[in-house]
């Protein structure tokens, strides 16, 4: 059964429907991210999962108990906010305490589970602070603690790395997912980050809409997105206009020549298609190496040095520019901006959008 299960839900504030007919399962200790653009609907959902909305229509179950009628306190749920959300007047232990004391624990057992959280964020020794004597890390691992302390049965995140600096960013999101592991809590966790959503989660949602447009593992959003705005909207991408020629071999004409999925398609021939595929597809062949069987010439035009990626843009066809990511390799000479180079692409490596 699972632990978190949102069926058929949509949300409108008047004639604006901004979630519609969602649906979303998810097991006990699994680790899933809502990803997608400013007004696509996820931080809609997971209020919703917290009660702070009510939907329109559909329902919100939580360990097999209906909890749509419920109020916030009554689903005994955690929760992170962007903006930290502490209580100012509160030392770091009277924030993390908070919710203990309303849920009526005796002040022994807040005192230890205090202490335990603390220790587990790497804030032993912080509880006599006040939320302003911490950095914005401190205070969101304070913000954690206290989500966790009354140990909810769904943990929801907000959006809470969003205001921090990329390099604690990286470090906490580590630490979230690490400490989510060891205590088996069952997490909804809303972002705008791709890399978040792919380096933290068991599977991610991406809507576009109000809607789930694909639910996987972050290696199927990736490698096989179910549609042109998940393949557009995950990572950078090449696209290419193309001609179905022979779909029984998947033979297509495009601007930079004949190539072959070698696959047959379901499209008829004479079919207009979009190819797709990740720049780190593309692939520099050095002079004097074999050419693979689907290769083709461009003009190097733009090179950017990205630490362990150098990412170039070659022409290929009038008015058409390609995307190739190569790895820095101490030692390896890249070729210079303005240079003729040959480009391979294997077959399986690129996608027909619909």
């Amino acid at each position: 059964m699972s632990l978190l299960t949102i069926r058929s839900l949509v949300k409108s504030f008047g004639a604006n429907t901004v979630v519609k007919d969602f649906d979303l399962h998810m097991q006990d200790s699994e680790f899933i991210s809502l990803l997608g653009p400013s007004g696509c609907g996820k931080t809609t959902v997971l209020r919703i999962v917290a009660g702070f909305e009510t939907p329109s229509t559909g329902s919100v179950e939580i360990d097999g108990q209906n909890v749509t009628g419920l109020r916030p306190n009554q689903r005994k749920i955690g929760m992170m906010f962007q903006s930290y959300a502490l209580f100012p007047n509160l030392t770091v232990a009277g924030n993390v305490a908070f919710g203990l004391k309303v849920s009526g624990v005796s002040a022994s057992e807040t005192t230890r589970r205090v202490d335990e959280m603390l220790a587990m964020v790497g804030l032993s020794g912080f509880g006599a602070r006040y939320p302003y004597q911490l950095s914005g890390g401190q205070q969101q691992r304070v913000a954690l603690a206290r989500a966790i302390a009354p140990r909810p049965r769904v943990l929801l995140l907000d959006e809470p790395l969003s205001a921090l600096d990329a390099k604690i960013r990286v470090a906490l999101r580590g630490e979230i997912r690490a400490i989510q592991r060891e205590l088996g809590i069952t997490t909804l966790f809303v972002t705008h980050d791709q890399e978040e959503a792919m380096a933290m989660s068991d599977r991610v949602v991406v809507m576009n809409g109000g809607r789930a447009e694909q639910v996987g593992t972050p290696d199927e959003i990736y490698n096989r997105p179910a549609s042109r705005f998940v393949a557009q909207f995950i990572g950078a991408l090449n696209m290419l206009p193309a001609t179905l020629r022979d779909a029984a071999t998947g033979m297509v004409e495009t601007p930079i020549g004949p190539l072959s999925l070698e696959r047959s398609l379901p499209q008829s021939n004479g079919t207009a298609l979009t190819l797709a595929f990740r720049p780190e597809s593309l692939r520099l062949i050095a002079d004097g190496e074999a050419l693979p069987p689907q290769n083709f010439s461009g003009r190097l035009m733009t090179r950017e040095f990205l630490g362990a990626i150098v990412r170039f843009r070659a022409e290929v066809a009038k008015d058409l520019t390609l995307g190739i990511d190569c790895f820095n390799r101490t030692g390896e000479t890249l070729p210079q901006i303005g240079h003729e180079v040959r480009l391979g692409i294997p077959a399986q490596e690129i996608l027909v959008l619909n």
